[in-house]
């Protein structure tokens, strides 16, 4: 049984089709606008970058570590040319944090992101700012 179970993680893949995508941006977008809050992970408290990508996450039944550098850890990596609207963008050294990936947001295609940020809104990848931090894509194993 044991077998089964660990072949089974394996042969089984999470849903994450355009209604799931629909569905995350939906839930991020109640947000826009909203204050940055260092530490928030809910509409009670506010958000930060990975509070918010793990809220609207977990909306669709996907669940996230908690932190930026341990969402980056969880996903497939891929280039940002093979990203797709509902990946995750990561950044480095957006602030002193003691750890590689400081930020994250939620790819919407087209060189956008929305994230966490002052305030939780869009935000345009080609910006030098964020070229200059910029990690990579992540997908949802």
């Amino acid at each position: 049984m044991f077998y089964c179970l660990l072949v089974k993680q394996y042969l089984t893949t999470s849903k994450f089709d355009d209604e799931t995508v629909q569905k995350i941006f939906d839930e991020a977008f109640k947000y826009e606008g909203t204050a940055y809050v260092f530490g928030g992970s809910s509409p009670k408290t506010g958000f930060d970058c990975s509070g918010l990508t793990q809220w609207c996450y977990a909306k669709v039944g996907l669940k996230l570590p908690r932190v930026a550098q341990d969402q980056y850890d969880a996903m497939t990596h891929i280039d940002l040319k093979d990203a797709k609207p509902g990946d995750l963008v990561f950044f480095h050294s957006t602030y002193d944090a003691g750890t590689y990936v400081t930020h994250v947001g939620i790819y919407a295609g087209e060189n956008r992101m929305f994230h966490a940020g002052d305030p939780v809104g869009w935000m345009n990848l080609t910006e030098p700012y964020w070229q200059q931090h910029l990690i990579g894509a992540g997908r949802y194993k």
